[in-house]
């Protein structure tokens, strides 16, 4: 598109573009909007499972890490942003946010029933729940690699997107977000 705005054009004559670019400029402003309900939805449901805003907005806000693993994906397979890269990123999203839970619900449980301090807590949940976290992670990423190898631009994006970001995402939750749940909770026991 850039090349074709450099192009000199006689009087009266205008460009316009449509196709897929047009009906994706159509469907992103909406995309986003489902975003942003699945946002509210998941920090409602975590809300109402663990009843502890300051929680809940943690957990919320671990969702930011969906989108270096997102970028990387879209970059490493050359593509742009489109409908099905945006369901891709949903679907991280309630990827990341599983995986969190099964981390941080045991740690949450170990902290009431073992009488653990919040580092205690968090440290043998990251070991214990390292594989389940390692294997759910693995399954989505394998299950995406026939629409990733396929290449087909619908498809494609979501597949990426998804494959690649629970690659990364893993690594977030296994070894950053326990940090953090410790350096934002901690102060439930000061330790």
């Amino acid at each position: 598109m850039k090349e074709v705005d450099k192009v000199p054009l006689p009087e009266g004559v205008s460009v316009n573009y449509g196709g897929e670019w047009e009906s994706t400029m159509t469907v992103i402003p909406q995309m986003g909007g489902a975003l942003m309900m699945a946002v509210v939805i998941i920090f409602l449901i975590l809300l109402f499972h663990y009843k502890n805003i300051r929680l809940s907005i943690f957990l919320l806000f671990t969702l930011v890490f969906c989108f270096p693993g997102a970028g990387f994906g879209l970059w490493i397979e050359g593509i742009s942003i489109s409908v099905t890269c945006t369901l891709g990123i949903i679907s991280l999203m309630g990827i990341l946010v599983r995986n969190v839970i099964i981390m941080i619900d045991y740690a949450e449980e170990i902290q009431v029933t073992d009488g653990l301090s919040v580092k205690e807590a968090i440290l043998d949940s990251a070991k214990r729940r390292m594989r389940p976290i390692f294997l759910t992670s693995s399954a989505a990423s394998m299950g995406v690699i026939p629409m990733v190898l396929g290449k087909s631009p619908l498809w494609m994006p979501m597949g990426s997107v998804i494959f690649w970001g629970t690659i990364i995402t893993m690594f977030f939750i296994l070894t950053i977000i326990p940090v953090l749940y410790w350096k934002t909770q901690k102060s439930k026991n000061q330790q």
